[in-house]
């Protein structure tokens, strides 16, 4: 058989990639030990990017109101506009990784951000900058997130997939986790410090991975048999014809990430109210340290499960988890949260699976719509929970509205039930020829 050229985005011949799924810890160590220098510095990265943006992303509101002056009514619109810009936008990832490559989106991604940050230091003098600026802040994410799974996807095997999305989202949320503690101890000296803290740490971490990363496409090594299938994945055809696949998925995925913002966006006023604001450090370092421990372990059993019981089991695990949160003392608040945390691990990570298995060729894209749903999500849940919290803590039980949530996440389970349907049959990989 007649070697042909390295496929382009493979490791070098010199830094194979690996392609089976380790079984122990020590195992999975040693496989991310042997990972391409890009990859490792990429995933060390992705810690850092969740680090500095969750350093403003919690505190943009009231950057925003005691910062800024603005109108608090003005800074809910602006925030909640970002907010879309920052998941909605994701959706256009796709489309700047096929024309920049994934390496390039990035670093763009993250040089739009140092902008805003800088933006958003200036609007403490000059306030009409705040409005650029947070559209620029939430620009970058927008862009980056899809490119980086991407890019982890496009440098392992299939079978490897699972397990380093997990490490990638555990790298993420180690940085939300840490990040707003960090910030706590600059909010206290001035804003302007924070901002502009975070506009170098940004600039730093735009030169790294301008530095460390080698430029790959935005589609993973696929054999000749498959080529069609790829390219059929990247243009506008092939990917409605993708979608109408990955229809199921992505509508778990929009139900998914709907219920989980009445968590993300409420918890911190539910818990301000009924156990005192030190409560909601707890519950968000809860929340990301189970992601941060269980996810990359169990990867694989989330990719192997079957995905109909796999849905049932989760949206029930956060239904018991916002039910739970109805006690509102400290405990309560915590074991809500662990019981809602497990739903989201088995739940995101299997969604990003059946989008990348159901959009063939153009992982960039499918990572896109996933957040495109995210957006969506979050802007039915702030406007449809903004309505719920004010009626019952206006009513004097706000400790209702999780009774609200639990019983939209046990609705979500039944249809789960109904609607679940098998998942995607998966093709073991084969190596492309080289």
């Amino acid at each position: 058989m007649t070697a042909s050229p390295p496929v382009q985005g493979s490791p070098a011949p010199s830094e194979p990639r690996a392609t089976k799924a380790p079984g122990s810890l020590s195992a999975k160590w040693r496989t991310f030990q042997g990972l391409t220098p890009s990859l490792k510095a990429l995933i060390v990265l992705s810690f850092v990017v969740a680090l500095g943006s969750y350093m403003v992303t919690p505190f943009i509101g009231v950057l925003m109101v005691e910062g800024v002056g603005l109108d608090i009514r003005l800074a809910g619109v602006l925030v909640a506009v970002a907010t879309f810009i920052q998941f909605g936008g994701s959706i256009l990832g796709g489309f700047a990784v096929d024309r920049l490559g994934l390496k390039r989106t990035m670093v763009a991604s993250l040089a739009l951000r140092t902008a805003g940050l800088l933006l958003l230091g200036v609007a403490v003098r000059v306030p009409w900058v705040a409005y650029p600026a947070v559209v620029l802040v939430a620009a970058g994410p927008a862009l980056y997130l899809p490119a980086n799974k991407a890019y982890i996807v496009t440098s392992v095997s299939a079978d490897l997939r699972p397990l380093f999305l997990a490490v990638s989202s555990a790298a993420l949320n180690a940085g939300m986790g840490l990040g707003p503690l960090l910030a706590a101890l600059l909010m206290d000296a001035d804003p302007v410090v924070l901002l502009l803290s975070a506009a170098g740490l940004f600039a730093l971490i735009t030169a790294a991975h301008q530095i460390a990363l080698k430029p790959v496409t935005g589609a993973p090594a696929v054999p000749a048999t498959s080529a069609a299938g790829a390219l059929a994945g990247r243009d506008g055809t092939g990917r409605r014809q993708a979608l109408r696949g990955a229809l199921r998925p992505v509508l778990f995925t929009a139900l998914a990430f709907y219920l989980y913002f009445f968590f993300q966006s409420f918890v911190g006023l539910y818990a301000a109210s009924v156990s005192g604001i030190h409560a909601l450090g707890w519950i968000m370092l809860t929340n990301c340290a189970l992601v941060v421990l269980l996810q990359p372990p169990l990867a694989d059993r989330i990719a192997r499960a079957a995905f109909r019981p796999l849905l049932v089991v989760s949206f029930a695990l956060m239904a018991a988890g916002m039910a739970v949160m109805y006690g509102g003392d400290l405990p309560a608040l915590l074991l809500g949260t662990v019981l809602f945390t497990l739903g989201e691990v088995f739940l995101f990570l299997r969604c990003d699976l059946e989008l990348v298995d159901r959009v063939p060729g153009n992982p960039a894209f499918a990572f896109g719509v996933q957040r495109l749903t995210a957006g969506v999500g979050g802007l039915l849940a702030g406007v449809v929970g903004g309505f719920v919290f004010a009626h019952y803590e206006e009513g004097g039980s706000p400790g209702t509205f999780w009774l609200v949530v639990a019983a939209q996440c046990a609705l979500a389970a039944l249809a789960a039930a109904v609607l679940g349907g098998p998942a995607r049959t998966r093709e073991p990989e084969k190596e492309a020829v080289r």
